[in-house]
């Protein structure tokens, strides 16, 4: 059987039959001083019954204050001791009695009831055994002065029997009782625990999880949600409602999936929508993803499908390309050739130049390796970047950074991210010089959504992409350079993809040519695959 007991449940129980005892007490001393003269209490020594019932009631209003007003943990002694005066004081009490007719003896299963309830078995057993051997000495007493039925004799032993079956059954059930307690408190704590888990993974999930009324009142949302949707920072979240787009499609009866985006320049988001059971109302449940992470897995498929493609064919151009070029030099050098002709080969070895940096670019995509990301500090490392490129680049150059973000982290492959700014520099770089003769580079760093990752803006003095092609420019081989192959911005966007970064081409408040990248969450971002 256990010895350990609830603090609480122990003191719950002590203070009610605390209040019991009181009562007993006040009752039994009122019954004396207001009882007829003939009434059976104290009728064998009234002088001893009347000591002994005014010490037990000053003994329970004690007893009762201090469980009234003391919070500590009980003594197993303690408690000991105070039902061993009960035992005492209603033995002596019935013994001042009529002892066939007081029925005080009774009483005690209540205080043995109690005790199996708060002390360990082998101390109620005690109790127990007291109680009998005083039941049986009471009788015994009797004898010395007067004389005694054997039936009485008899009583105390069923009375005994009585109090050891009362400690045994009040035992086992308390027993069952702290058991059944000990294994809720555990399920308890599991539930708590598993609880925690959940939310922890929830509100650390790149999938957002959002619930939300029919009207748009959002009631439960984790931060990939609030960074995905740029919902303002609210952290009490009363009265915050989804966008409209969200809206319209809880409202629109059947649950579906759809892609949207919430600004024009803004990352795509899948959203599954889910409606909850009746018992929840009119709740829907909506998963959103960002749609770059989909098409990460779609780019890993398509750089490998893409890799054994251009491997199988790689030979089969390079090669007859080679002797084209190999073919045209040597024309070219012949001092028979003349001046009309030589215009021609120059022409045909600047196509096959130009043909050759198309097959290289492309096997150098679809040989890509995979993203190696890692967590960085962003503006740290654009000046190291700016600095290494005024190493390597002419002076018509200038390079600055706008930052009001210093540790803020990025999740991402260095290299590959090098490669993307590289590229958009270039290009920028070479419109500034055409229209001012002198390229300027502005990097500006900031927070657009509340929670989110950091996006970083690229402006060039450039002119600028004409509004009909900004939605052609990250497509392959689109150019508006005559020699140019139109895979630069193509490989960025794949690169980005890759890294999970949302580019995207716009025009900043002063109307300048401007490359945004949108980093993902650093602890909800690229997982590499």
């Amino acid at each position: 059987m256990p010895t350990a007991y609830d603090p609480n449940q122990r003191r719950a129980v002590m203070r009610i039959y605390a209040t019991y005892r009181l009562l007993l007490a006040g009752t039994l001393f009122l019954s004396y001083l207001l009882g007829a003269s003939n009434s059976i209490l104290g009728s064998n020594l009234p002088g001893v019954f009347m000591a002994t019932v005014t010490a037990y009631l000053g003994f329970s209003l004690l007893v009762f204050l201090q469980h009234l007003l003391i919070t500590r943990d009980y003594s197993d002694t303690g408690l000991f001791f105070e039902f061993f005066v009960d035992i005492g004081s209603i033995m002596l009490m019935s013994y001042c009695s009529t002892s066939t007719d007081s029925g005080l003896t009774l009483l005690l299963i209540v205080s043995i009831s109690a005790a199996s309830m708060t002390l360990p078995a082998r101390l109620c057993l005690s109790l127990a055994s007291l109680a009998t051997i005083a039941g049986i000495g009471e009788v015994a007493a009797h004898t010395l002065s007067e004389r005694v039925a054997t039936q009485q004799f008899v009583t105390s032993g069923m009375m005994g029997i009585a109090y050891f079956s009362t400690a045994i059954a009040i035992r086992h059930l308390s027993a069952r009782i702290v058991k059944a307690q000990g294994l809720a408190e555990s399920r308890r704590n599991d539930l708590e625990q598993l609880s925690q888990i959940n939310q922890s993974i929830v509100q650390r999930m790149q999938t957002g999880i959002l619930v939300m009324s029919r009207t748009g009142r959002i009631k439960l949302s984790n931060a990939a949600a609030i960074e995905l949707l740029q919902l303002p920072a609210d952290p009490e979240k009363t009265q915050q409602y989804a966008p409209p787009q969200l809206i319209a499609m809880s409202n629109s009866g059947n649950g579906h999936s759809t892609i949207i985006q919430l600004q024009p320049s803004g990352v795509e988001l899948h959203v599954n929508l889910t409606y909850l059971a009746p018992q929840h109302g009119d709740d829907v449940l909506m998963y959103i993803e960002n749609i770059s992470k989909i098409n990460q897995r779609a780019q890993n498929l398509k750089l490998a499908s893409l890799g054994r493609f251009t491997a199988s064919i790689a030979h089969e151009i390079r090669n007859p390309l080679a002797a084209i070029s190999h073919a045209a030099q040597l024309l070219r050098e012949s001092p028979d050739l003349i001046s009309s002709d030589a215009r021609f080969v120059a022409i045909i070895q600047s196509h096959a130049n130009r043909m050759n940096d198309i097959i290289k670019n492309i096997l150098e995509l679809s040989r890509g390796r995979l993203a190696q990301p890692r967590q960085f500090a962003l503006r740290p490392w654009l000046e190291t970047f700016c600095r290494d490129w005024h190493g390597n680049h002419p002076d018509k150059t200038r390079l600055q950074i706008d930052a009001n973000t210093e540790h803020d982290t990025i999740n991402v492959d260095q290299s590959q991210l090098s490669q993307i700014i590289s590229n958009i520099m270039e290009n920028g770089i070479r419109h500034g010089i055409a229209a001012h003769g002198e390229a300027l580079i502005q990097f500006q760093l900031s927070h657009t959504s509340p929670g989110g990752g950091l996006t970083l803006d690229i402006i060039d003095n450039g002119p600028g992409i004409d509004r009909d092609d900004e939605d052609k420019i990250f497509e392959p081989f689109f150019t508006t350079q005559t020699q140019g192959n139109g895979l630069g911005l193509y490989l960025c966007r794949e690169l980005c993809l890759a890294n999970q970064i949302a580019i995207s081409y716009r025009r900043d408040n002063n109307g300048a040519s401007c490359f945004r990248l949108q980093f993902a969450h650093p602890e909800r971002g690229t997982i590499p695959e």
